[in-house]
């Protein structure tokens, strides 16, 4: 199995970037470190005043028919589309992520190689293995993304995932950590045992020199 290394760098237009560096084989699967992270310009998080949030995007939908592939985390007011995305490149390729904030993206495993697409076996919501999914905290232009509040999830927070089939599943928040973007746990790429669920963000102090957070925040989550 190949280990993807996914990086993408932010943008003048200050996209959200996360990668995936510091790849490792295990007999469970796939390590990765992950990193998000997230480039501006000036010297606070947010160099021009955030844009509002609609408030159809802090509070979860009565029903989740007809919602599409979707997340939703009522307690910390995430209600997001969530997006299939791959990755090209050498190394393992770069992610392509949402370019709104207010979508999150799921590491569906396609990579286009330069010797051609190859289908890596990651977990869907649901499925045996961990199931990622990486949105933004925020954006310049863009104001507070769809995981702004991932931080605050608590032990027993409800996670609601609607798939791309329509099966919805549902989660329930096990802990929320904060680590450095050069220190993340070794399970959270892997494809095998019980079904989990990581939702990614940045977190932590933010670098003005560089444009980044210095930290991940990542909510793990099991079936409820």
């Amino acid at each position: 199995m190949n280990k993807p290394s996914l990086t993408l760098s932010a943008t003048s237009l200050r996209k959200p970037a996360w990668a995936l560096v510091g790849v490792a084989a295990v007999v469970v699967g796939v390590v990765v470190g992950l990193v998000i992270s997230h480039g501006k310009s000036g010297g606070s998080p947010y160099d021009q005043a955030p844009a509002a949030v609609p408030a159809a995007a802090s509070k979860a939908p009565s029903s989740t028919a007809g919602q599409g592939f979707r997340v939703m985390v009522p307690s910390i007011g995430a209600n997001a589309p969530v997006l299939p995305e791959g990755a090209s490149g050498p190394n393992g390729g770069s992610l392509t992520i949402p370019d709104s904030v207010r979508e999150v993206g799921w590491w569906d495993g396609v990579w286009q190689s330069p010797s051609g697409t190859v289908h890596e076996k990651v977990a869907a919501p649901g499925q045996s293995g961990v199931a990622l999914l990486a949105g933004h905290i925020d954006s310049a232009t863009q104001g507070q993304g769809a995981l702004y509040r991932l931080a605050q999830a608590k032990p027993g927070a409800a996670v609601t995932v609607v798939g791309q089939d329509g099966k919805v599943t549902h989660w329930k928040v096990t802990h929320v950590q904060t680590v450095l973007k050069t220190a993340l746990p070794a399970g959270l790429f892997v494809n095998t045992g019980s079904p989990q669920l990581a939702l990614v963000s940045c977190g932590g102090p933010f670098d003005a020199g560089t444009g980044h957070y210095l930290d991940n925040v990542i909510a793990w989550a099991v079936p409820a």
